[in-house]
């Protein structure tokens, strides 16, 4: 099985960017598909983010920092 990229989602149309605001599970952890794994904040509001699929999340983006919808900020390998 591939790689899955973790990347910011489209949360709205008028949306272009969020800040990566935190990792509910460490670097090196395993997930399961639909567990959330992270958080992302745009001007209306906070969401949690599921995983794509199962495996080992390994982190790339760092928190804080703003990205483009569609930036990649980690890596689940199964």
């Amino acid at each position: 099985m591939a790689d899955f990229i973790i990347r910011i989602p489209r949360v709205s149309v008028a949306v272009s960017e969020a800040e990566l605001t935190g990792f509910l599970v460490d670097a090196g952890q395993r997930v399961e598909a639909g567990t959330p794994i992270y958080v992302i904040a745009t001007e209306k509001a906070e969401t949690e983010v599921e995983a794509g699929a199962s495996g080992t999340v390994h982190w790339t983006g760092q928190i804080g920092n703003t990205y483009d919808i569609g930036a990649q900020i980690g890596v689940i390998t199964s």
